[in-house]
């Protein structure tokens, strides 16, 4: 009788210490290093020079400083060099845990196995002991397989170390940065020699961009970030690396200006970054779209996604409202990060991107509040969609929401621009404008334009309803109520379940948060599920009576819109 022969229990499968996040961290940081290095480059080649001045002494000192800028040219390349095979080596290392994952399981499986054979071993006798003799075969064949696997794992390991070690060692000292990239062209400079003007069509940005190779597109991301990280069709993920670049060297630099500004626009991708997906339980990726921290004379502009702008099918651009500067990034994130959470629960076969868009100089709560800063901000929102439109290989849903004084900002950029947006929905507005007399006059299918009041909300109670519009008198108003029966606008619920208790400004603020109708029905709508969007009766204005509306008699609900208990 054939004996029943196992294999030794499967070796441990070593610990693989990596931390791919930290180690993208350590490539950004590089990169940023590398701009820091290129601007010095670039001073000493230009504004450093001192052109009008002439004699022995200006002949001497450029003569002391052009080898500082050769210098600082050679390491500005050698820290991009770094910094990309570092991005290599997280990537590689990733590809390594998850194969490690496998071998970890296998490993597992191999010594449950032998233990069940071991185990039934004694005593087998007949069609049972030739079962195991047959059981313990296989597991040989198993383990042989796992040894094979586990070694070229290891060795994968080692050489993936080895490399990354190398690139180090090959430039430790400022010589051998010297000896290799000393005099060598910097790939950025042609590109941006060909980079279209400002004001160019966003359609010639995407072609510029997509014109160049890989290598210069690597370079110019680090050599001229704020070149293209602000720039309307220029992809969301090129954008993001240059932007990146240009906040993690202002929050390098104590002298910096608007050093508060980049600290706000941190902590917001923090707090994206910080979210977990519901569905896949990986980190929600964030995106920096617009980093331009001295904008409107200080206030700053910054723009941030929850998700993949380049590719989610559906994307939402989160309007705000008053008194909002790049200080109320945090704020933004939060509203813009749940919106993206709750796509993801009531859509989860579907990808999401939510940008907030701090991209227009919104008023002041202590001003004369007017339509003027919103006419300018519909301009500048509609650039955005354009070029969030023309960046694009594949279309998506794209939905623009306006909250607030957003609202009216968003009802310009319809009415003046033509957004290009799918779904124009609208949350506590108080008006979207005084051109804009109802949902026809925005340039979409009133049938995709959307509205949401909390019946307790002050701010929604300003714009103008029945027969008599402050629009007329000195242009004071902002508009027509869009929830009104006259607009025609498509009224969702969005009352609160606390409204009885809640003060006027909390009213207001709650539209974006979790288990709300409002936040319910906006998802919904960004997620293309128009069937399952709860509508609410309209507000109507009598001849008889000031404006009635029937939402404040209705009992509000809290729908489930983050998946816990």
């Amino acid at each position: 009788m054939t004996d029943v022969v196992l294999p030794p229990l499967p070796t441990a499968v070593p610990e693989l210490l990596a931390d791919e996040a930290d180690l993208h961290g350590c490539a950004a940081a590089l990169r940023a290093a590398s701009a820091q290095v290129d601007d010095l480059g670039t001073f000493v080649a230009g504004r450093a020079r001192l052109a009008d001045w002439y004699g022995v002494a200006a002949t001497s000192y450029r003569g002391t400083i052009a080898p500082i800028g050769r210098r600082a040219d050679a390491m500005s390349l050698a820290l991009r060099a770094v910094a990309r095979r570092v991005d290599v080596h997280a990537d590689e290392l990733g590809r390594l845990r998850r194969r490690r994952d496998d071998l970890v399981a296998e490993c597992a499986s191999l010594a449950q196995g032998i233990a069940s054979v071991r185990d039934r071993a004694p005593g087998a006798v007949g069609p049972e002991h030739a079962l195991l003799v047959r059981e313990a075969q296989a597991l040989h064949g198993r383990a042989a397989a796992y040894a094979r696997d586990l070694t070229a794992w290891t060795d994968a390991v080692e050489a993936e170390e080895l490399a990354m070690v190398s690139v180090f060692e090959r430039l430790l000292t400022p010589e051998q940065v010297e000896d290799r990239y000393g005099g060598v062209a910097d790939p950025a400079d042609d590109a941006l020699a060909s980079l279209p003007g400002p004001g160019a069509d966003p359609g010639d940005l995407r072609d510029w961009w997509h014109g160049l190779t890989r290598a210069q597109q690597l370079a110019v991301v680090v050599a001229a970030p704020g070149a293209i990280g602000n720039r309307d069709g220029i992809p969301a993920r090129a954008r993001h690396a240059a932007n990146t670049i240009a906040l993690d060297r202002d929050l390098a630099d104590p002298t910096c200006p608007w050093r508060e500004n980049a600290r706000a626009a941190d902590r917001a991708r923090r707090e994206i970054a910080g979210r977990t997906d519901p569905v896949t339980g990986e980190p929600v990726p964030a995106q920096v779209l617009i980093y331009d921290p001295g904008a409107f004379d200080g206030e700053g502009r910054v723009a941030i996604a929850a998700g993949d702008l380049d590719t989610a099918d559906n994307v939402a651009v989160l309007v705000p409202g008053l008194d909002t500067t790049a200080q109320s990034a945090e704020t933004y994130a939060e509203r813009a990060g749940t919106l993206h959470e709750a796509a993801r629960v009531l859509g989860p076969d579907q990808t999401n991107a939510t940008l907030f868009w701090i991209g227009y100089d919104a008023p002041d709560i202590t001003e004369v509040v007017s339509e003027d800063s919103a006419a300018a901000g519909g301009a500048r929102l509609a650039d955005t969609i354009d070029g969030l439109r023309a960046s694009r290989v594949v279309p998506a849903h794209l939905t623009a929401i306006g909250y607030s004084y957003g609202s009216t900002t968003l009802g310009h950029g319809a009415h003046d621009h033509g957004l290009a947006a799918d779904d124009l929905v609208v949350v506590g507005s108080p008006g979207l404008g005084g051109d804009t007399d109802s949902a026809a006059d925005l340039g979409i299918d009133p049938h995709h334009v959307w509205a949401g009041a909390n019946s307790h909300d002050p701010i929604a109670l300003l714009g103008n309803d029945g027969s008599v519009h402050l629009e007329l008198l000195g242009g004071l108003g902002l508009g027509d109520d869009p929830v009104e029966d006259d607009f025609g606008a498509n009224r969702f619920t969005a009352e609160s379940v606390t409204r009885d208790e809640d003060t006027p400004l909390e009213s207001h603020v709650k539209y974006f948060e979790h288990d709300t109708e409002s936040l319910a029905n906006m998802t919904r709508i960004v997620i293309g599920d128009y069937g399952e969007v709860r509508h609410a009766d309209h507000v109507h204005d009598p001849w008889y009576s000031g404006p009635q509306d029937p939402e404040g008699r209705r009992q509000p609900t809290a729908p489930d819109t983050d998946g816990r208990p």
